[in-house]
């Protein structure tokens, strides 16, 4: 159950990551900022799910930027993305989470 979650919460920050001082960079630090959270809950189930709670309206506001785009418009997004400052931060922790 555990590893569900934050395989979601991965997920979540890479739509965030897409997402965009640009607007990009914007979800990108809001990712950086839930998965930190994550982590120090521990995997304890109620943190997360207040982790979960706390971050939605930003999810669902980043996941609609991506909304209707092409693959070529959500690559770009990804470009942007990797130029964002708390990108190496961003996915260094992804992927410890991860296991990787």
């Amino acid at each position: 159950m555990k590893k569900i979650i934050v395989s979601a919460a991965v997920l979540a920050v890479l739509v965030l990551s897409s997402c965009g001082k640009s607007e990009v960079c914007s979800c990108a630090e809001t990712g950086l900022s839930m998965m930190k959270e994550l982590k120090e809950s521990k995997m304890d189930q109620a943190k997360m799910e207040e982790i979960q709670t706390k971050y939605k309206a930003d999810m669902e506001k980043c996941q609609k930027m991506n909304d209707g785009k092409s693959d070529e418009e959500r690559k770009a997004m990804e470009t942007e993305m990797k130029e964002c400052d708390s990108y190496k931060e961003l996915e260094a922790l992804s992927n410890e989470m991860m296991g990787q």
